[in-house]
Protein backbone atom coordinates (compact mmCIF):
# COMPACT_ATOMS: atom_id res chain seq x y z
CA UNK A 1 0.00 0.00 0.00
CA UNK A 2 1.28 3.44 -0.91
CA UNK A 3 1.46 5.76 2.11
CA UNK A 4 -0.23 9.19 2.01
CA UNK A 5 3.25 10.79 1.93
CA UNK A 6 3.86 9.43 -1.57
CA UNK A 7 1.93 10.04 -4.76
CA UNK A 8 2.72 7.50 -7.42
CA UNK A 9 3.38 9.06 -10.78
CA UNK A 10 3.91 8.06 -14.35
CA UNK A 11 6.72 5.67 -15.30
CA UNK A 12 10.02 7.16 -16.52
CA UNK A 13 9.26 5.98 -20.08
CA UNK A 14 6.54 8.67 -20.23
CA UNK A 15 9.18 11.44 -20.12
CA UNK A 16 9.19 11.46 -23.93
CA UNK A 17 5.54 12.59 -23.90
CA UNK A 18 6.42 15.93 -22.25
CA UNK A 19 8.32 19.03 -23.34
CA UNK A 20 11.57 20.01 -21.66
CA UNK A 21 9.74 22.96 -20.09
CA UNK A 22 7.12 20.63 -18.58
CA UNK A 23 9.81 18.23 -17.33
CA UNK A 24 11.73 21.04 -15.64
CA UNK A 25 8.47 22.18 -14.01
CA UNK A 26 7.93 18.62 -12.75
CA UNK A 27 11.49 18.53 -11.41
CA UNK A 28 11.10 21.82 -9.53
CA UNK A 29 7.78 20.66 -8.08
CA UNK A 30 9.36 17.35 -7.01
CA UNK A 31 12.24 19.15 -5.27
CA UNK A 32 9.75 21.35 -3.36
CA UNK A 33 7.76 18.24 -2.34
CA UNK A 34 10.90 16.41 -1.24
CA UNK A 35 12.05 19.40 0.84
CA UNK A 36 8.66 19.64 2.58
CA UNK A 37 8.65 15.87 3.14
CA UNK A 38 12.10 15.93 4.77
CA UNK A 39 11.28 19.02 6.87
CA UNK A 40 8.09 17.43 8.18
CA UNK A 41 9.79 14.06 8.75
CA UNK A 42 12.61 15.74 10.73
CA UNK A 43 10.01 17.39 13.00
CA UNK A 44 8.69 13.94 13.93
CA UNK A 45 12.02 12.20 14.61
CA UNK A 46 13.47 12.01 18.12
CA UNK A 47 16.81 10.40 17.17
CA UNK A 48 19.06 13.50 16.98
CA UNK A 49 21.64 12.14 14.49
CA UNK A 50 18.91 10.98 12.10
CA UNK A 51 16.99 14.24 12.54
CA UNK A 52 20.11 16.21 11.52
CA UNK A 53 20.66 14.04 8.42
CA UNK A 54 17.03 14.49 7.35
CA UNK A 55 17.28 18.26 7.89
CA UNK A 56 20.45 18.27 5.75
CA UNK A 57 18.53 16.47 2.97
CA UNK A 58 15.81 19.14 3.16
CA UNK A 59 18.47 21.82 2.65
CA UNK A 60 19.91 19.91 -0.33
CA UNK A 61 16.48 19.72 -1.97
CA UNK A 62 16.11 23.50 -1.53
CA UNK A 63 19.45 24.02 -3.34
CA UNK A 64 18.30 21.75 -6.18
CA UNK A 65 15.07 23.72 -6.52
CA UNK A 66 17.04 26.99 -6.76
CA UNK A 67 19.41 25.52 -9.35
CA UNK A 68 16.52 24.18 -11.44
CA UNK A 69 14.74 27.55 -11.26
CA UNK A 70 17.91 29.20 -12.64
CA UNK A 71 18.09 26.66 -15.47
CA UNK A 72 14.40 27.23 -16.21
CA UNK A 73 14.82 31.03 -16.23
CA UNK A 74 17.81 30.68 -18.54
CA UNK A 75 15.99 28.39 -20.96
CA UNK A 76 12.59 30.14 -20.82
CA UNK A 77 13.36 33.82 -20.09
CA UNK A 78 10.53 35.84 -18.59
CA UNK A 79 8.23 32.81 -18.25
CA UNK A 80 6.63 31.83 -14.97
CA UNK A 81 7.39 28.21 -14.00
CA UNK A 82 4.54 25.93 -15.05
CA UNK A 83 3.93 22.98 -12.73
CA UNK A 84 2.17 20.21 -14.70
CA UNK A 85 -0.37 18.22 -12.70
CA UNK A 86 1.29 15.02 -13.89
CA UNK A 87 4.60 13.86 -12.51
CA UNK A 88 7.12 11.21 -13.46
CA UNK A 89 7.82 8.73 -10.69
CA UNK A 90 6.80 9.03 -7.04
CA UNK A 91 6.40 12.48 -5.54
CA UNK A 92 6.99 12.94 -1.83
CA UNK A 93 4.38 14.81 0.21
CA UNK A 94 4.75 16.30 3.71
CA UNK A 95 4.35 13.83 6.57
CA UNK A 96 1.17 14.82 8.37
CA UNK A 97 0.58 11.78 10.61
CA UNK A 98 2.03 10.88 13.97
CA UNK A 99 4.81 8.34 13.65
CA UNK A 100 4.36 5.29 15.84
CA UNK A 101 7.89 4.12 16.42
CA UNK A 102 10.84 3.04 14.35
CA UNK A 103 8.86 0.93 11.88
CA UNK A 104 7.04 4.03 10.58
CA UNK A 105 10.36 5.84 10.11
CA UNK A 106 11.80 2.78 8.33
CA UNK A 107 8.81 2.67 5.96
CA UNK A 108 9.06 6.39 5.17
CA UNK A 109 12.79 6.18 4.54
CA UNK A 110 12.23 3.19 2.23
CA UNK A 111 9.74 5.26 0.19
CA UNK A 112 12.10 8.25 0.18
CA UNK A 113 14.88 5.97 -1.14
CA UNK A 114 12.61 4.92 -4.01
CA UNK A 115 11.79 8.56 -4.81
CA UNK A 116 15.50 9.52 -4.75
CA UNK A 117 16.39 6.59 -7.03
CA UNK A 118 13.77 7.60 -9.58
CA UNK A 119 14.81 11.27 -9.32
CA UNK A 120 18.39 10.24 -10.16
CA UNK A 121 17.16 8.32 -13.21
CA UNK A 122 14.92 11.25 -14.20
CA UNK A 123 17.86 13.69 -14.20
CA UNK A 124 20.00 11.19 -16.14
CA UNK A 125 17.31 11.11 -18.84
CA UNK A 126 16.99 14.92 -18.76
CA UNK A 127 20.75 15.09 -19.38
CA UNK A 128 20.11 13.46 -22.77
CA UNK A 129 17.44 16.07 -23.58
CA UNK A 130 19.15 19.36 -22.75
CA UNK A 131 21.14 21.08 -25.48
CA UNK A 132 24.37 22.47 -24.02
CA UNK A 133 27.31 20.82 -22.31
CA UNK A 134 26.80 23.08 -19.27
CA UNK A 135 23.15 21.96 -18.86
CA UNK A 136 24.19 18.33 -19.38
CA UNK A 137 26.78 18.70 -16.60
CA UNK A 138 24.15 20.23 -14.29
CA UNK A 139 21.73 17.35 -14.93
CA UNK A 140 24.55 14.84 -14.33
CA UNK A 141 25.37 16.70 -11.10
CA UNK A 142 21.72 16.55 -9.98
CA UNK A 143 21.52 12.86 -10.85
CA UNK A 144 24.70 12.16 -8.86
CA UNK A 145 23.38 14.20 -5.91
CA UNK A 146 20.10 12.24 -5.90
CA UNK A 147 22.11 8.99 -5.89
CA UNK A 148 24.03 10.44 -2.94
CA UNK A 149 20.75 11.07 -1.13
CA UNK A 150 19.65 7.52 -1.93
CA UNK A 151 22.83 6.05 -0.40
CA UNK A 152 22.63 8.36 2.63
CA UNK A 153 19.08 7.16 3.24
CA UNK A 154 20.08 3.54 2.60
CA UNK A 155 22.76 3.76 5.31
CA UNK A 156 20.23 5.20 7.79
CA UNK A 157 17.65 2.59 6.71
CA UNK A 158 20.08 -0.26 7.41
CA UNK A 159 21.06 1.25 10.78
CA UNK A 160 17.39 1.55 11.74
CA UNK A 161 16.70 -2.05 10.69
CA UNK A 162 19.60 -3.20 12.89
CA UNK A 163 18.44 -0.94 15.71
CA UNK A 164 14.87 -2.25 15.52
CA UNK A 165 16.07 -5.85 15.43
CA UNK A 166 18.38 -5.15 18.38
CA UNK A 167 15.51 -3.48 20.25
CA UNK A 168 13.25 -6.48 19.67
CA UNK A 169 15.96 -8.87 20.85
CA UNK A 170 16.21 -6.92 24.10
CA UNK A 171 12.54 -7.76 24.78
CA UNK A 172 13.04 -11.48 24.14
CA UNK A 173 14.10 -13.75 26.90
CA UNK A 174 13.04 -15.58 30.05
Amino acid sequence: MVPPELEEGLPLEKMKDFSLEELLGMAIKAEIGARKFYESLAERIDIQELKEKIEWLAGEEKKHEELLRKIYANMFPGKEVVFPKEHIGPELQPVARKLNGVQDIIDLIRWAMKAEEIAAQFYAKLEEMVDTEEKKRLMRYLSDMEWGHYYNLKAEYELLLDWEMYGQMMHVGP
